[in-house]
């Protein structure tokens, strides 16, 4: 007699690859094979994980056709099966995923996409957070700016790509015939992604301005993000670019220590 736990694993097992070995004895059969009452349920788990799926990624699906998304969505599923109820996570892993299934290929442009698309979406469900008063920052001595950290927002994300992802995202919207042509080589992105009062909104940074935020992001101190920054421009002015994001509110916290 199997327990209740080793009954549900059996499940889940024929549920996930299709082997029916273990809990198939266990399954009546009143009319119909136990292997197709299974199928019954992993056709309602691949249907349900692919919609979820498209809904992440609406232009990684119209880049690819609707077709081919699902022969990916099922390789996707098969490698990174869902670990929790809610199936909006489930995209967290997909750039990756497409990474080693194209980034030798000249469809390496794919997995920069699809990170694109899941910061979008991480971005509409973060929480809210109050953005930063620079007013202390005004006063404080000059020589303790370098060691200050900050907060960056939780709607707010970072993306980077050696192709032009943003304009290639704006040309599959829905509202798009998808007829533009668009020269992969002409040109990478710095984006922050970031949630307005009203949207969900692309914004190209410049390379350095980019640099900056991406030290502030992985933790560095304002001393640390201005050498990174100005490796990349040595004409860098870090006053307009941190006045720049605390307009934007993309900085919510200071820390002094």
């Amino acid at each position: 007699m199997l327990s209740l736990r080793e009954l549900q694993l059996s499940f889940a097992t024929a549920v996930l690859d299709g082997s029916c070995a273990a809990i198939g004895p266990w399954i009546r059969d009143e009319g119909l094979d136990p292997a197709a009452r299974v199928d019954i349920y992993r056709n309602n788990l691949h249907e349900g994980f692919l919609k979820a799926l498209a809904l992440g990624f609406p232009v990684i699906q119209r880049l690819v056709g609707e077709d081919y998304f699902g022969q990916l969505g099922r390789l996707f599923l098969a490698e990174y099966p869902s670990r929790a109820g809610n199936l909006h996570h489930i995209g967290a892993p997909f750039a990756g995923f497409l990474r080693e299934q194209f980034g030798a290929t000249t469809y390496s442009y794919l997995p920069d996409i699809a990170e694109l698309e899941w910061a979008y979406q991480e971005c509409l469900i973060a929480p809210d957070a109050a953005p930063l008063d620079p007013t202390p920052l005004q006063t404080m001595p000059p020589e303790r700016l370098a060691d200050l950290r900050f907060d960056v927002h939780p709607a707010c994300k970072l993306v980077s790509s050696e192709f032009p992802i943003v304009r290639i995202w704006r040309a599959n919207q829905e509202d798009r015939d998808g007829t533009e042509t668009i020269d992969l080589g002409q040109g990478g992105d710095f984006v922050l992604v970031r949630r307005n009062d009203e949207s969900i909104e692309l914004r190209r940074l410049p390379g350095a301005d980019f640099a900056l935020l991406r030290s502030i992001v992985r933790g560095g101190t304002l001393g640390d993000a201005l050498q990174i920054a100005s490796a990349v421009a040595a004409d860098f002015n870090i006053a307009t670019a941190l006045r720049h994001f605390v307009g934007l509110g993309v900085l919510t916290c200071v820390h002094t220590n």
